[in-house]
C-alpha cells in the first residue's frame, strides 16, 4: 500500500509540471490571452488543477486569487448597476 501512496504523490507533481508546461507554452503562442492571473488561473483550472495548486503555478497565493475573482464580481455588478 505504501508503493502506490508514493506513486500517487509523483502522478500529482507530474501532473502539476505538464499544467505548468501548458500555461508557459500557451504563454508563449497568445502572451494577451493569458496576461492577467486570473486568466492563468482559469486555464489551469480547466486543465484539472484544484484552484490552490493553480494559483501556485500562476505566480499568486489561492487568497490572492479569491480576492481578485470577488472585485471582478464586484466590478461587474457595479457596472450594471450604472447601466440601469
Amino acid at each position: 500500500m505504501a508503493e502506490l501512496n508514493g506513486q500517487s504523490d509523483w502522478l500529482a507533481v507530474i501532473g502539476k509540471s505538464l499544467a505548468y508546461l501548458c500555461l508557459s507554452r500557451a504563454m508563449d503562442i497568445e502572451p494577451s490571452k493569458y496576461d492577467s492571473v486570473l486568466k492563468k488561473v482559469a486555464f489551469l483550472e480547466g486543465l484539472g488543477l484544484p484552484r490552490d495548486d493553480a494559483a501556485q503555478a500562476a505566480g499568486s497565493s489561492a487568497a490572492s486569487v479569491a480576492v481578485l475573482q470577488r472585485r471582478k464580481k464586484t466590478r461587474k455588478k457595479n457596472a450594471a448597476k450604472k447601466k440601469a
